[in-house]
């Protein structure tokens, strides 16, 4: 019996792309149409004082609308599942994604100020009702768009706490029982995060710290916990670091070859690219985390 429907990792990660892509190519066209206006208005023959003010400010805040903003808010959430499960762009796409929270916000708030400006005067009777209206959704946006910076920072900063909370000070390595393949972890807590709990119950990976000290990998409580164990295997874990290295064409200076440390990083950053598409993996070494 299906339990649920499985979500594959890449479709997210795509969807969060194009959704921030999208909010920022809005956000960009929208403010440089906006200096483009106040050029005109200017420099040409353009009615002066509120009424110029209005088209300024209305054409910046073109993108600070609902549109805009169910576009960031669709982001969010893709960050959120990304982050939840370890994702390494989770981080960077946080911060453009509060970036461009807060932009859309100034850009609702320019939107109202420039309404607000020409309605009470420029448009000749009682516009009392379509100011109330239109005033109403600019504070709006500006909300949503400072609880949403407040939540993905809470996020963010979550996800560090969880890492540094956790009692192993060491690089982790998981290797594939079967193929080999090895993961690198900067810390536990992003192995706990960024491995699935299945694969533990499977026994699917062997994990080691960076000194060599075997793990002993349990799921308590929808959890995975790992624990050191007496079993010390320094010589096996660099075998395995030095076939995967070799076998994936992972470059290890030669005086580093037997030192675990100097793979974590190269490791890292191949699984990284491995997540994007060979055309796109230019693109994919501008998101890269800060490994």
């Amino acid at each position: 019996m299906n339990d649920g429907v499985r979500v594959e990792p890449g479709l997210v990660r795509g969807a969060a792309l194009l959704l921030t892509a999208a909010a920022g190519i809005r956000l960009l066209g929208s403010i440089v149409a906006g200096f483009l206006e106040w050029h005109d208005a200017s420099n040409g023959p353009f009615p002066g004082g509120r009424p110029r003010a209005f088209d300024v400010l209305t054409t910046f805040g073109a993108a600070g609308d609902g549109t805009g903003v169910l576009l960031l808010v669709a982001a969010a959430a893709a960050v959120w599942w990304l982050g939840s499960r370890g994702e390494p762009l989770a981080d960077v796409l946080t911060t453009w994604t509060s970036w461009l929270f807060g932009a859309t916000g100034l850009l609702a708030l320019a939107q109202g100020v420039g309404v607000g400006l020409v309605y009470p005067t420029a448009l000749g009777g009682n516009q009392t009702s379509r100011l109330v209206q239109a005033e109403a959704f600019a504070p709006a946006y500006v909300v949503l768009a400072v609880g949403a910076i407040v939540l993905l920072n809470r996020l963010r900063v979550g996800f560090a706490t969880e890492s540094a909370s956790d009692d192993l000070d060491a690089f982790i390595f998981a290797v594939d029982r079967k193929s080999g393949d090895v993961r690198a972890f900067l810390s536990a807590g992003e192995a706990k995060r960024r491995i699935h709990v299945y694969s533990v119950e499977d026994d699917e990976f062997a994990f080691y710290t960076d000194e060599g000290t075997a793990l002993a990998a349990t799921v308590v409580d929808d959890r995975i916990v790992l624990r050191p164990t007496d079993q010390q295997r320094l010589g096996e874990l660099v075998e395995s670091l030095k076939e995967f290295a070799n076998r994936r064409g992972i470059t290890i200076d030669d005086e580093d070859a037997d030192d675990p440390t100097a793979y974590a990083v190269p490791i890292g950053r191949w699984h990284w690219l491995e997540m994007w598409p060979p055309w796109m993996r230019p693109i994919g070494m501008l998101f890269r985390s800060r490994r």
